[in-house]
């Protein structure tokens, strides 16, 4: 049974992503609108595409190791099994998305969208290493708060270090095409 602790700090946690996301949404409108052109649509079909598919499969390996009782046995929480689902659909979405510039809308300025990436990476890193210190295992389990908090956290990583190679790989490109 998880204690009224745990209850109000996943309240405060929401209600904190809420605010973050309101204030952000209010004070940058006009670079949020996101433009986006046709063949970004188009991938952006492509990668919703995969995601779902991804999603799909994984759901099936969850439902095989479901059935065959292998929750049971390991360590890892089914809840904790689906929400990896979850996050990986979600990276096979951006990572696509972000692989053929398909992201952000065309002239978007991707400093606030980075900004509040850090702050839900903080949050989230603060959160899980603070319920770590409570102890990663229940009933010879690990703990889905924690360890939710820190796959989220290695998500959001993810997007950001495949958003900082993109950049990085744009601008030598712009780079090589000035020189000739």
């Amino acid at each position: 049974m998880r204690s009224p602790e745990y209850a109000i700090g996943l309240a405060f946690g929401i209600i904190t992503a809420l605010v973050i996301v309101i204030i952000v949404w209010k004070f940058n409108k006009k670079n949020m609108k996101g433009q986006f052109d046709e063949r970004q649509e188009l991938v952006k079909g492509k990668g919703y595409k995969y995601a779902f598919f991804t999603t799909l499969g994984l759901i099936a390996v969850d439902l095989l190791c479901e059935s065959s009782g292998y929750f049971e046995n390991s360590v890892v929480p089914h809840e904790l099994a689906l929400f990896f689902v979850i996050l990986a659909g979600v990276l096979v979405y951006a990572l696509y998305c972000i692989k053929n510039d398909a992201y952000f809308g065309v002239g978007n300025d991707t400093r606030a969208y980075r900004a509040v990436m850090w702050v839900v990476i903080a949050c989230n890193a603060a959160s899980g290493f603070s319920n770590l210190r409570d102890g990663a295992f229940e009933n010879g389990k690990l703990e889905f708060g924690p360890c939710a908090s820190l796959l989220f956290c290695a998500a959001f990583i993810v997007i950001l270090i495949a958003l900082y190679l993109k950049k990085s790989t744009s601008e030598e490109d712009d780079a090589e095409d000035a020189e000739i």
